[in-house]
C-alpha cells in the first residue's frame, strides 16, 4: 500500500471537522452587536393674566436611555469536543 492510498483511506473515515483540524483549517465566528434607544418626554405650559398679575408656568422633562453592547469571538465554534 502506498502512502498516498493510506492517507486517502484514513481521511475517508474521519469527519469533515476533524479533517479540517488535522489539515490546519479553522472556523471563526466573530459577532458584534450594539443597541441604543433614547426616549425623551418634554412638557411645557404657560398661562397669563394681566394687568401685572396671574402667571402660571409648568415644565416637565424626562429622559430614558437604554444602551447595550455585545462581543463574541470563537475559534471553531461548531467543533464538538467529546470529553
Amino acid at each position: 500500500m502506498s502512502n498516498e492510498n493510506f492517507a486517502c483511506d484514513l481521511f475517508s473515515e474521519v469527519a469533515e471537522e476533524q479533517q479540517q483540524l488535522v489539515a490546519g483549517g479553522k472556523s471563526i465566528n466573530d459577532y458584534l452587536s450594539t443597541y441604543f434607544n433614547a426616549d425623551t418626554t418634554a412638557f411645557a405650559f404657560a398661562a397669563a393674566s394681566s394687568p401685572n398679575g396671574s402667571v402660571v408656568t409648568q415644565e416637565f422633562a424626562e429622559q430614558e436611555i437604554n444602551t447595550s453592547a455585545n462581543k463574541s469571538f470563537q475559534v471553531n465554534p461548531y467543533y464538538y469536543y467529546p470529553y
